[in-house]
């Protein structure tokens, strides 16, 4: 499990609300809440708690500033019928 990413921003995607973070070379696509997204900039060092969700597919991390967000996060997707990203937004 990846417990926190942190690193510099490489890339922006808008349209995922996603951001590549890279970490000594690694980088990892995180995709973060609307208000994280814009509050971050590009070649800007951040930190973000993450949550790695694994379908059969496909797998995705999720990141949060705080730990009390992810910590939300984690008990609205127990909701019947709340999926990660609806709790995302």
């Amino acid at each position: 499990m990846i417990a926190h990413v942190f690193g510099k921003v490489v890339e922006k995607f808008n349209e995922k609300v996603s951001l590549v973070i890279d970490v000594h070379g690694v980088g990892y696509e995180v995709s973060v809440a609307a208000g994280d997204f814009d509050a971050v900039m590009l070649d800007q060092d951040v930190k973000f708690y993450t949550y790695h969700h694994v379908r059969e597919q496909s797998e995705e991390l999720f990141g949060f500033s705080s730990l009390a967000a992810k910590k939300l996060f984690e008990m609205l997707i127990t909701v019947q019928g709340v999926g990660p990203k609806a709790a995302l937004a």
